[in-house]
């Protein structure tokens, strides 16, 4: 069996942001180089040190912990030289200029990769393409099955779930304690499974010759055959379907899991609705590079070396799925 991440070092991603620098602006942008820290980790301790509140730090998404990741941060109204001061532990924050916006979850153009798969036996399958799947990171355990108790409006479960301390029987009350964001991603972890089910499904219909490979929460199947682009709704509230046989399969999925569009409207927490977005089936994997070597890790075996580009809110460890399972 393969192994990804065996060491930090032996996954690199950069992230790649078209900034409008200047040399005055309300925003200060800083390139973070960190290595095994979550990004929200950092936020935290950057806007502590600074005494700010958080939402004053701005990224354009999120990257993986067991990793050494480049990613860019804006600050509102500070001073780079009190930033740059901060010394976190494994982490480097350079200043790059100024700006008059805040960067924007989503803003990053592409995100470049270097993944060293170990333990390999054999070389791996050639990859032009990936199904888009949102991969483990998005889901970290439980974090859909945190998303599907609100959204089945399951609030004591979910108070459970979290050991959050309520009064009363008032649930919502203690849910409305947690902050807006984290509900939020909670959500979106749950939609994200929906949607790798419904593309599983439509791959095993649709594709003569696919394959399998399975992750924390289910199951992928990826196509062997070339398959045509298209979106396919994130669910919502207000989803419309245009492909029938898409419909068909959100509708099958929706019955199995007992839930109907309107439950992502929530009335107790209004803040929390999601009216729904759309992804592509299918990114390019692009310049994909690929160099074979001995492994000096694991005796005997083989290691690759990958350098390769995807969209951003594309997972690079689908990439290494699909290629040697």
């Amino acid at each position: 069996m393969y192994k990804i991440k065996q060491f930090p070092e032996d996954f690199f991603v950069e992230e790649i942001v078209n900034l409008n620098l200047g040399k005055k602006g309300s925003y200060c942008y800083f390139m973070i180089e960190k290595k095994n820290w979550n990004t929200k980790d950092v936020v935290k301790i950057i806007a502590k040190r600074l005494r700010i509140r958080e939402r004053r730090i701005n990224i354009a998404g999120i990257k993986d912990k067991n990793a050494v990741t480049k990613q860019y941060i804006s600050v509102y109204n500070v001073n780079p030289i009190n930033v740059e001061k901060i010394k976190i532990k494994d982490v480097n924050i350079q200043f790059v200029g100024f700006g008059d916006e805040r960067i924007r979850l989503g803003q990053a153009e592409e995100n470049r990769f270097r993944v060293i798969v170990r333990n390999l036996e054999q070389e791996g399958r050639n990859v032009e393409f990936i199904e888009n799947y949102f991969d483990d990171q998005r889901f970290g355990g439980r974090n859909h099955l945190l998303g599907e108790a609100l959204v089945k409006k399951e609030f004591r479960k979910f108070c459970f779930m979290l050991r959050l301390k309520w009064e009363e029987g008032d649930y919502v009350g203690a849910i409305r304690k947690l902050k807006k964001s984290l509900l939020i991603f909670y959500i979106n972890a749950y939609q994200s499974f929906l949607w790798n089910k419904v593309v599983e499904r439509y791959i095993e219909r649709n594709c003569s010759n696919y394959f399998s490979s399975y992750y924390s929460v289910g199951r992928f199947a990826f196509s062997s055959d070339n398959i045509k682009n298209f979106k396919i709704p994130v669910l919502g509230f207000g989803t419309n379907f245009n492909n029938k046989e898409i419909k068909g399969i959100h509708e099958e999925i929706l019955m199995r899991e007992g839930i109907k569009l309107e439950d992502f409207i929530f009335r107790e927490i209004p803040e929390l609705v999601s009216e729904g977005t759309e992804r592509n089936l299918i990114v390019d994997v692009k310049n994909l590079k690929v160099e074979y070597l001995n492994d000096e890790r694991n005796k005997g075996m083989k290691k690759a070396i990958l350098n390769f580009s995807l969209p951003s809110g594309s997972y690079g460890t689908v990439v290494v799925k699909k290629m040697f399972n």
